[in-house]
Formats: C-alpha cells, structure tokens, sequence
C-alpha cells in the first residue's frame, strides 16, 4: 500500500486531502504529516522515506522548495498550491504533479496514477538492467587466423591464449595454435570468468587446461599448462591467492 507524508499548514487543507488519499482505489495509508519546513524536515530525518510526499509550496515558516534543497529528496513529491507561480521550480525539485487548491479527486487520483506508472516503468527497467548486469552476454566463439584464412573457433576448444611479440594468439586443447586479432585485455573481459583466468600479462588460460601448478619461492606459483607453452608460465605473489581460489572452485 501507498504510503504518503503530507505537508500542509493549514488543518482543513491537510484533513480533506488525507481523507482524499484514504478514499482512493487502492487506498493510500498516511504515514505522517507535518505543518512546517521545521516539522517537516525533523520528520523526514527521523522517519523510513514515504513512497510519496504531498507537499503546499506556501508554509507559514516558507516554501517548502527550500525543504527539498536542504535535505535529498527521498521520494517523488506532488506539489498542492493555490497558486500557478511556482510550476518550475516544483518539477526541478523531483515534483512529478502540481495540484491546485481546492483538490479535485479527479485530479489527485491522476497524480497517483502516474506515480504508480512511473514506478512499474523504472521497477522494469532495474530489473532488465539487473538481469544483463547478473548474466553478461560471453563469448561464444573467437575469430581466429589460418594462413590467410578465418575461422571462427569454438570458446570450449580453447585451452589458452597468449601473447607474444605484441601479436596474440589462442592455442587449443588439440594443440593447434592460431592467430587471434584482439589483445589480451579485450578477451579477459568477454570471457566467463569462472572459465578462463588471467594467469599474467601473457597468459590467459582456460580452468580445464591447467594440469597442475606448484609454489617457486617468493610467493609466486608455476603453472604447468596443456598442451604445454614453450615458455614458463608463472603467476605473481599478488595474483597467487586469487588463482588458487579460482583453480579450486
């Protein structure tokens, strides 16, 4: 259910428009209401955010614009005023309606209405955003050079690449090695990572191609991969702890 703070300094104004929340399809719950900035602000530090704030611009100690400049603004706001003057200045300050005084029901079931659609907009929104953050999209397959030809190889036949002169290449579990037009960096980012782990600057390595790896002096560790590179494979002291808790998940 709705839960809505109302700023009001006028009694009258404040009931009708609580009795008008109340009466709507659903309801909204009050879940407070101030008669000042003062009261307001005091309030609004001392309480859980509202889901929405009513709020007149024109209060016996100010506007309450100055309000939502002194604090964040937990929620959107619907401004109710008996005047047009200060239409701006409300929208600039996370109003998402502007109702003039005396409230008509109409008008106030609207301003709602759009709360609750803006709501349902964003809620979707994170949670499209959440998915794509939770499951990024991976590389299926790495464009690969033969020759003078392309090919696209299959991620799961890749055992590592490498880079070397500058130049990067993959080599697969069958031992094939092949030239690959993409740094190091670029790979590392588009790869599953609890499949493929950045072994140093020159190596990035596929779990199943890890044969076995051993301790060399000074905190670093040697890893025997295959098909077997023909350079010594070694990861950093600093890189240590996070490779052996890759390698054993």
């Amino acid at each position: 259910m709705l839960r809505a703070f109302i700023i009001e300094d006028e009694a009258p104004a404040r009931e009708r428009l609580a009795a008008l929340l109340a009466a709507l399809t659903p309801p909204c719950t009050l879940a407070g209401t101030a008669d000042s900035i003062a009261s307001a602000e005091k309030w609004l530090r001392q309480n859980p955010a509202p889901d929405l704030i009513f709020a007149d611009i024109q209060l016996g100690d100010g506007l309450s614009l100055e309000l939502f400049r002194t604090i964040p603004v937990p929620c959107p706001v619907v401004f109710v005023t008996a005047h047009d003057d200060y239409l701006l200045e409300a929208f600039a300050a996370h109003g998402i309606a502007y109702l003039l005084k005396p409230v008509k029901p109409a008008a106030l079931e609207a301003a709602v209405r759009k709360y609750r659609e803006l709501g349902r907009h964003f809620a979707g929104n994170l949670a499209t955003l959440a998915a794509s953050l939770e499951k990024p999209a991976r590389r299926q397959r790495i464009l690969a050079q033969r020759g003078t030809s392309f090919q696209p190889v299959a991620i799961a036949e890749v055992a590592y690449f490498f880079s070397e002169t500058k130049l990067t290449f993959l080599v697969t579990r069958s031992g094939e090695k092949c030239l690959v037009n993409e740094p190091l960096a670029t790979l590392a980012g588009e790869l599953d990572p609890a499949h493929f782990f950045r072994v140093n600057r020159n190596y990035l390595a596929h779990a199943s191609a890890v044969k076995s790896f051993s301790s060399v002096g000074k905190g670093r560790l040697a890893v025997q991969l295959q098909p077997r590179p023909a350079n010594e494979v070694l990861v950093s002291q600093e890189n240590a702890a996070a490779f052996r808790a890759w390698a054993g998940r």
